[in-house]
């Protein structure tokens, strides 16, 4: 056997011996991830969890960003801009009425 067989042999045992270690330390939990968020009853769907999640960021920053001493037109412009592509990601994706919930939640509070 010449030094590169024998490298190439140690090398595929310590990635198999590498693999099988990150298998046992990940959490036991993942299967039981719940993609939650607060005032959603329904169970969703992880891209489901990423758009209304994103929604959520968006409005946040809506809110703050309206009180911010250093406002200006074209970034709520843009904030704005956002906010409608996440609705549209959240109709696309089957969950428009609870996007639009959190919509109405936004302009009830401001």
């Amino acid at each position: 056997m010449t030094a590169k067989e024998s490298a190439d042999q140690e090398v595929a045992a310590t990635n198999a011996t590498d693999d099988m270690n990150t298998e046992d330390q990940a959490p036991e939990n993942i299967a039981e991830n719940l993609w939650v968020i607060d005032g959603v009853e329904s169970p969703l769907t992880p891209l489901q969890f990423h758009y209304l999640s994103l929604l959520q960021r968006l409005i946040t920053l809506k809110n703050d960003y309206q009180t911010d001493p250093s406002y200006e037109k074209w970034m709520m412009d843009a904030i704005n801009k956002s906010i409608y592509s996440s609705l549209r990601d959240c109709i696309e994706a089957n969950i428009g009425d609870v996007a639009k919930d959190l919509l109405q939640r936004e302009h009830h509070v401001n």
